[in-house]
């Protein structure tokens, strides 16, 4: 590509792309633009039309045939992560575009669900583990919902739900559901689990007990969402497992929003059959202006910032600086060409 390259940085929704990157490296005909909101699907193609690199630092831009064939100017994809679910491959690999990640040493290999490993704490809970129990406080202490009535000139609203003696259910214990186990046992409550993979040696590892699907709803006092995000896993719980969640049940998704039916979930919220929802993922990221989750009272939420670490940034950025910079060099590294992590796109 002829004269100055272009080069679009997407979703950089802190403000610490430029900070964290050294991206002084690059040659002076590079020119930089940061986006700091979420570019609409729609406008994708018009917004993107005449960059040759697309730095996808947070993944939430989707990147299916139709919108690589309005790009004819792309040349790299960079991405935080060993690779990419947003991006049809096939077309990616069909159009010669690159893709570069960051993954080559520890501390930012793709870990459980898919999430940088950087975004793991050093030691104790992983980072996406430690958002759920933050989740789990918030609901059941009221935490939002006395918040906002103290602000608002207000006091004491309802009562705190206590976790001692009340049974966490896992749907998925992997490495992040699992790592749920040893904080519940020490509050005191029950822990029981289930996925389609579980096994019994796996339950017994963890000090938990295996019960079926219908088991697992219908006796959590609080159901986690711990599975990664496929066909198979979409709309995992519809709204008849939600109707059989005991009244006041709480409800936490860390893992993808479109595990939960979505619309069912914001009827049982406002029936009141469930007493709230934790929630750091949702069907659309960023979340719209005017969905009910917004305004229900007994929802807690959080944008997507459960693997989300200064360390892990600190580290990525850094990487996808470089990635950059080795490209225009004309020298690529860390240059995803394992078919192995050129995957079928995601679900949406």
């Amino acid at each position: 590509m002829a004269g100055v390259t272009k080069i679009a940085i997407l979703d950089d929704y802190i403000g610490v792309a430029l900070e964290y990157g050294d991206w002084t490296v690059l040659p002076d005909d590079a020119e930089i633009t940061v986006y700091r909101e979420a570019i609409p699907p729609e406008r994708l193609v018009d917004e993107l039309s005449d960059y040759e690199v697309v730095v996808i630092t947070q993944q939430r831009a989707r990147f299916p045939r139709a919108v690589l064939d309005g790009l004819p100017n792309l040349k790299l994809i960079v991405c935080n992560g060993r690779t990419s679910s947003v991006v049809d491959h096939e077309a990616r690999i069909e159009q010669g575009i690159m893709l570069c990640g960051t993954a080559d040493t520890a501390g930012t290999e793709q870990g459980a669900a898919g999430r940088p490993r950087g975004s793991e704490t050093p030691r104790g809970l992983p980072a996406p583990s430690e958002m759920a129990w933050a989740l789990i406080f918030a609901v059941a202490k009221r935490i939002g919902i006395e918040d906002r009535a103290i602000r608002a000139g207000g006091w004491q609203t309802g009562f705190p739900i206590p976790l001692a003696g009340k049974t966490l259910g896992l749907l998925g214990a992997g490495h992040l559901g699992g790592a749920m186990v040893p904080v519940a046992k020490a509050l005191g409550m029950d822990v029981v689990a289930w996925s389609q993979n579980l096994t019994e040696e796996r339950c017994a590892a963890l000090g938990v007990t295996r019960v079926t699907r219908d088991e697992l709803v219908s006796s959590a006092d609080v159901l986690g969402v711990f599975l990664v995000f496929s066909e198979r896993t979409r709309n995992m719980l519809r709204a008849g497992d939600l109707a059989k969640m005991k009244r006041g049940a709480i409800l936490v998704n860390i893992s993808r929003g479109p595990i939960v039916e979505e619309s069912a979930l914001v009827e049982a919220l406002r029936s009141g059959h469930l007493a709230g929802a934790g929630l750091d993922v949702f069907d659309r990221e960023p979340l719209p202006a005017d969905h009910p989750f917004r305004s229900l009272d007994n929802v807690v939420v959080s944008p997507h910032v459960g693997y989300v670490t200064e360390r892990g940034f600190r580290t990525a950025w850094q990487r996808m600086a470089e990635d950059v910079a080795a490209y225009l060099a004309g020298a690529p590294i860390r240059v995803v060409t394992d078919p192995a992590d050129c995957p079928p796109m995601a679900p949406q």
